[in-house]
């Protein structure tokens, strides 16, 4: 994988989710989709609109996991079984902010995913428990105030963000590169935001 940024990533209104990966000259490289049904989380990647030609699956490890287990660590791997990486949450940071690990070939840390604004997770929180009320705000919320997450790779220096576009469903966000980057490095980072964007956009 060796796409050109920014990179879109457009969820399509369906009853079941899936997203589009487009890059900077709008030419698809992915669409992913959820398994539905199914205790452990899987989302499967394809190269064609159509969905025939898979490319990479990203599944979490461990029985009953994703379903009932927000820390589950996910493994991303190609169709052919080699490894991509995987996705691991950081502990109890999750729960109110963001705060992802992306784990290379033989868990070597590759970059870390951080919410660069966690305190909006909270703000939203505390609306959206407000009776009837709070849902009208939150919405509102969601359309002003956009989220972004920066990503780090093991040197501490920044190399990509992603941020949410305006909009009253959380729908698109958009992905910058911030340095130059390998095409392996690019393969795992974009893979590992469709899994960060799948599972905060869940979280509102």
């Amino acid at each position: 994988m060796n796409p050109t940024f920014p990179l879109t990533l457009d969820f399509k209104f369906s009853l079941l989710t899936e997203l589009r990966v487009t890059d900077a000259q709008g030419t698809l490289l992915a669409v992913v989709k959820e398994k539905m049904f199914s205790i452990r989380d899987e989302v499967r990647v394809y190269a064609d609109e159509a969905r025939q030609q898979q490319t990479h699956g990203i599944r979490a490890r461990g029985r009953m996991a994703g379903a009932l287990d927000w820390r589950a660590r996910r493994d991303i791997r190609r169709l052919d079984g080699s490894e991509v990486g995987a996705l691991r949450a950081q502990g109890m940071r999750t729960l109110w902010g963001a705060g992802y690990e992306l784990l290379g070939p033989g868990d070597r840390l590759a970059f870390t995913i951080r919410d660069d604004h966690p305190w909006m997770s909270v703000v939203e929180g505390v609306i959206g428990a407000v009776p009837l009320i709070g849902d009208v705000i939150a919405v509102g919320f969601d359309y002003l105030v956009n989220p972004t997450y920066t990503v780090t790779d093991a040197a501490g220096h920044p190399a990509f963000r992603i941020r949410k576009r305006r909009s009253f469903f959380s729908r698109r966000f958009v992905v910058e590169e911030l340095r130059p980057v390998r095409p392996e490095e690019a393969e795992l980072v974009v893979l590992g935001l469709v899994q960060v964007v799948l599972r905060e956009r869940e979280r509102g």
